[in-house]
């Protein structure tokens, strides 16, 4: 049965501005395009799009899809800016699970940056909780969480974390990058039935976004490898839910992902590069910076010792294998790019640049001759520019999310949200490429993009990064009849309208997963 969709603006992706009249659809794949007279005499089914757009379906390209599903049925703080809210909301929320996880803490959204410590949250709950930083590298516990785990003032940081103290020697509560993780993993109450309906709580949400695929990194977080893994299995598919994914391998389970060499399922849930952390994130001061944050000695954290990280790299190389690496900070980047230069990708792979956050004009010239791309999280810059500049100057400030620069040297960039961190919604993504705009401060707007490319960047190049240009991401002949329909010209409306267009449709594998009701 063919289906055949017309009557609309279908954008293709191969170029700006060209569209088609008319796809005609067959058992998931796109069969032809072209004019409407030639293709309607072939369709068994006709969906007329009634002016709306149509485009490729959506593609998020670092994400924690899991933790978005518990995200979705958790306590977020995301957007709270008053700590007396904040703190009613916290003492009033509760699980059945042992331990209490809370997300999304922000204090660059409170007055005066304010941050809560352990005491403040003894008095809120006597439950173990965990309290985690929006950045997922950093939270607090209470000391209820402390006792539980067997941990005291004498505790030894971790080589690429620490503990926090206070000026007498005692622990805050909070903890930072490798310590944040030992803690963290301790909460796992998981088993793949609960990480399933995470996963589906995940997806249905991104369906209303027009998000059909994400590359995704959540191997290392709820127990063994194989709940998470199985999870997916059990829940993604042509029979199952239709959604495809990228699964990343973190650092921490590779190399037994690598022994064991699971089965995966073609088109649905897909192997990918081997995650590497080298440092942290700028709300906790601990992105790994060349010189060091205004006003202090600090320039972050080094999760790895050079060494370290040229082994990892290499034990990839070993396999065959690509790297994805986290990297905010200039000397992160640095730290990466002597790595990739020592140990080059294997030939017809690349490597995966993830946040590239601060850089500098001879960083972007070294990675522009190296075959990596860069994974971007476009609101990054409207959440981190009002504050940043404090903590690293006007200077270094105009390298802060060099979209422009980085694509006019010939980078692949793939459009991100990293949600939980960010809002999953791509349009806010899309907004802050074409505007550099954060309400009515525009930052660096030599950094803007067109509106092709940042659609680009979620689209045809997100299939790119994952070696799927030939059947995805564009609307073609072969490729995924994986659609997303919007109820206005999106190519064509000012720009600050591109906040109020909304999906009405969804389409993966050619069924529809999404509709609105009107």
């Amino acid at each position: 049965m063919k289906t055949l969709y017309y009557n609309g603006a279908i954008y293709t992706m191969n170029r700006a501005h060209e569209k088609v009249e008319a796809v005609l659809i067959d058992k998931g794949r796109i069969f032809k395009t072209g004019l409407l007279n030639e293709l309607e005499r072939e369709a068994d089914i006709r969906i007329d799009l009634e002016g709306q757009t149509m485009l490729p379906a959506l593609t998020d390209t670092h994400i924690h899809l899991i933790m978005l599903g518990k995200k979705l049925k958790s306590l977020a703080l995301h957007h709270v800016d008053d700590i007396e809210e904040m703190k009613h909301l916290m003492k009033e929320f509760s699980t059945d699970h042992k331990w209490d996880l809370i997300l999304g803490y922000d204090e660059n959204n409170l007055k005066d940056q304010y941050r809560m410590d352990r005491s403040e949250l003894d008095a809120l709950t006597d439950k173990p909780t965990l309290v985690t930083r929006v950045c997922h590298h950093a939270g607090f516990v209470n000391t209820k969480a402390l006792e539980l785990l067997d941990i005291d003032q004498n505790v030894e940081d971790p080589e690429g974390g620490y503990f926090e103290r206070d000026g007498s020697g005692e622990l805050t509560g909070w903890v930072y990058d490798t310590a944040f993780d030992q803690i963290r993993d301790q909460t796992v109450d998981d088993d793949v039935e609960s990480l399933s309906g995470d996963l589906d709580t995940a997806i249905e949400h991104m369906y209303r976004y027009g998000i059909a695929s994400a590359h995704t990194e959540d191997m290392s977080n709820y127990g063994p490898y194989e709940m998470p893994f199985k999870a997916y299995l059990s829940t993604l598919g042509p029979d199952k839910k239709k959604f495809r994914v990228n699964l990343l391998r973190n650092e921490k389970v590779y190399a037994q992902m690598v022994e064991d060499a699971p089965a995966y399922l073609e088109d649905w849930v897909e192997k990918d590069a081997k995650k590497i952390f080298i440092d942290g994130a700028f709300g906790g001061k601990t992105a790994l910076l060349k010189e060091p944050y205004a006003g202090t000695e600090n320039h972050g954290l080094q999760i790895h010792s050079r060494e370290n990280l040229e082994a990892m790299v290499k034990r990839a190389r070993d396999n065959d294998d690509a790297i994805a690496v986290h990297m905010i900070g200039d000397k992160a980047c640095e730290l990466v790019l002597d790595a990739i230069e020592k140990y080059p990708v294997p030939r017809g792979k690349h490597d995966r640049l993830i946040h590239c956050s601060l850089l500098d004009a001879s960083l972007i010239d070294r990675m522009a001759e190296l075959d990596v791309i860069c994974d971007i999280q476009p609101t990054f810059l409207t959440s981190d520019m009002p504050w940043i500049e404090t903590y690293i100057g006007s200077d270094r400030a105009k390298y802060l999310y060099a979209f422009n620069t980085l694509q006019n040297k010939g980078l692949i960039l793939g459009g991100s949200s990293d949600a939980p961190i960010e809002d999953v919604n791509p349009m806010l993504g899309i907004h802050t490429l074409v505007t550099r705009k954060d309400g009515t401060t525009v930052y660096n707007e030599d950094e803007r993009v067109t509106r092709f490319e940042a659609f680009k960047m979620y689209t045809a190049n997100a299939a790119e990064i994952v070696y799927k240009g030939h059947k995805a991401g564009r609307i073609n002949p072969g490729c995924y009849a994986d659609f997303a329909v919007f109820d206005r010209d999106v190519m064509q409306v000012d720009a600050d309208d591109l906040l109020e267009a909304r999906v009405t449709k969804t389409v993966v594998s050619g069924d529809t997963v999404y509709q609105t009701n009107e």
